[in-house]
């Protein structure tokens, strides 16, 4: 089964657990990037339920420019602004100084490309879940076509005939094109589940970061990979048909 996806600002975990349920999974980079999207920004939790921390790209006279070359604005010193965020937020977590090292290396270098950072953290996140897909680039293909038939292409040049993609998928995907190509199609939502934060009660809808700190990589894989937090349409059909 194969996975695409544009890479992430530390992705939240339903995407890294439909990452690590496929066959192969490709970082899809050679499409337009949205500016309010996921991309450059996640969300940590903080006492009074969460923010936004942002990474600061270069998007002056560049509408419609591919997220492979978008490039990060290092007028400010955001790195420096993320690290004290996470350090102010999640120093009593369990996990905090255990990844310290990572954040603090990963925070020390001069990114001049976003999906190099996302990329990056992302598969540092999967190492860590000890995650056995195989990651794919964009970059070393040639694929062609877009939306639907950029997808079914990525399909026939990797030799895959199932595709998996997430519920907000539902507004763009044709399913009759997919099965009209020889390919079955699946749907997968995170619902979510609840563990403990760092401060009391619950705020759902965080990066994975906030996992990882709180519970460690054994319980944050034990997490993204039970089924019941999930929903799972049939094939070829939209969650709930």
């Amino acid at each position: 089964m194969l996975t695409i996806h544009q890479p992430n600002y530390w992705a939240y975990p339903g995407l890294i657990g439909k990452i690590m349920r496929s066959d192969k999974f490709l970082y899809l980079t050679k499409v337009q990037f949205d500016k309010s999207s996921w991309q450059n920004r996640n969300r940590i939790r903080v006492k009074e339920g969460w923010k936004y921390i942002s990474v600061p790209v270069e998007n002056k006279g560049k509408d419609g420019q591919l997220i492979a070359d978008v490039k990060i604005s290092n007028m400010t010193n955001w790195r420096n602004q993320h690290l004290n965020a996470i350090k102010f937020a999640y120093q009593k977590a369990p996990y905090y100084d255990e990844y310290f090292p990572f954040l603090k290396e990963l925070y020390s270098k001069k990114w001049s490309e976003l999906q190099e950072l996302d990329i990056f953290i992302t598969n540092f996140v999967l190492k860590e879940l000890e995650s056995k897909t195989e990651i794919l680039y964009d970059r070393d293909f040639n694929f062609e076509g877009e939306k639907n038939e950029l997808l079914i292409d990525i399909c026939h040049k990797l030799g895959e005939k199932e595709y998996m993609s997430n519920k907000g998928s539902e507004n763009y995907v044709d399913i009759e094109k997919f099965n009209e190509s020889g390919i079955q199609h699946i749907y997968i939502n995170y619902d979510g589940a609840e563990y403990s934060q760092v401060y009391e009660g619950f705020e759902p809808g965080l990066s994975v970061l906030d996992m990882l700190l709180n519970c460690g990589p054994e319980k944050t894989k034990q997490i993204i990979m039970n089924d019941n937090n999930y929903t799972f349409s049939e094939w070829n059909k939209k969650i709930g048909e």
